[in-house]
């Protein structure tokens, strides 16, 4: 009979450990018990000084705090691993008999907690740390999970912009805050000529093309503040927080020149892009009344020249001014 090899075990991964706590003696403990074990490498720091220069210059996987350190919300370790090391798990060391005076502590962002009259139990601090690393890793998985469906929910697929979801959350939040502060808000409106015909006569790839080039020149002109969304098959928002008309017809006739400027140059070969404008401003303004001026205006404009031209005139410094 041919004797079977067992499967390899997988390496248990080496957690590196900070211990902070100002007793030589417990630490040296601590560091003893680890070292048993083989799968730590610990490091110390008997000051917060010393340990916030050392979380500042190295990477921890579990921090084992003496829980004096841990029991006031602006002290400044506390407050340094939750907004910049939340990637640590922190397990308090504690000194009471009674263990429910951990649990304040344990609202402040610890994982867990192991008292120091048991550590002579160094399995239990052992399964005590992997558990506060196992639960921190988690649970940072579970945050990105999150955050990226809140993402992927508030995003247009077709242009890598937002959607009109987040696109009308967006707009309600900057004119309750251009009402209370007493400053304006502009809304533009791009709309994409001739996408139908386009659809109808190249087939609705070269339609998508239109509207993904458009999304990417729109990207190209606006500033940093700003908001822009598709919100319909073939129209675009722009959000321009504490921005009045003049800012509007300014970030428009860009948007305008760099479109021409690109079905003249990277996009020779494809189907021109050409598109309409719509705009309007306030300031105690209601979003829904915000959006109807300026589609108001769109319409307008599309009825007389739905094309470039709206915005071509005498070269300026910013681009082509408005007509």
């Amino acid at each position: 009979m041919i004797a079977r090899s067992a499967p390899p075990t997988e390496k248990p991964r080496v957690l590196r450990v900070l211990i902070v706590d100002a007793c030589i003696e417990d630490v040296r403990r601590v560091r003893e018990l680890l070292h048993r074990s083989g799968d730590f490498v610990t490091h110390a720091a008997r000051t917060i000084e010393e340990a916030l220069a050392l979380l500042r210059d190295g990477s921890f996987d579990v921090a084992l705090i003496d829980s004096a350190l841990w029991s006031d919300p602006s002290a400044v370790l506390v407050q340094y691993l939750r907004e910049h090391r939340n990637d640590v798990a922190v397990v308090l060391l504690t000194s009471g008999e009674n263990e429910r005076e951990a649990l304040p502590a344990i609202k402040l962002g610890a994982h867990d907690f192991f008292n120091k009259a048991h550590l002579e139990d160094g399995q239990q601090l052992v399964l005590r740390i992997v558990g506060a690393f196992e639960e921190n890793r988690n649970l940072r998985r579970r945050d990105t999970m999150v955050r990226w469906l809140e993402r992927e929910a508030r995003t247009d697929h077709l242009t890598g912009l937002h959607n009109r979801h987040a696109f009308d959350e967006r707009l309600q939040e900057v004119c309750e805050k251009a009402r209370a502060d007493r400053r304006p808000v502009t809304l533009v409106l791009v709309d994409i000529a001739g996408t139908r015909t386009v659809n109808e006569v190249h087939g609705h790839d070269v339609g998508d093309d239109m509207i993904r080039r458009t999304a990417a020149g729109i990207s190209r002109c606006i500033r940093g503040s700003d908001f822009a969304a598709r919100i319909g098959g073939d129209d675009f928002g722009v959000i321009l927080s504490d921005g009045d008309l003049a800012l509007g017809r300014l970030i428009a006739r860009r948007i305008a020149h760099e479109l021409e400027r690109l079905n003249g140059d990277e996009w020779a070969d494809q189907v021109p892009v050409t598109v309409t404008f719509g705009m309007a401003t306030g300031v105690s303004c209601d979003p829904g009344e915000l959006f109807a001026a300026a589609d108001q205006q769109l319409a307008d404009h599309k009825s007389v020249r739905p094309v470039l031209s709206l915005f071509r005139g005498r070269e300026e410094p910013n681009g082509p001014s408005v007509a």
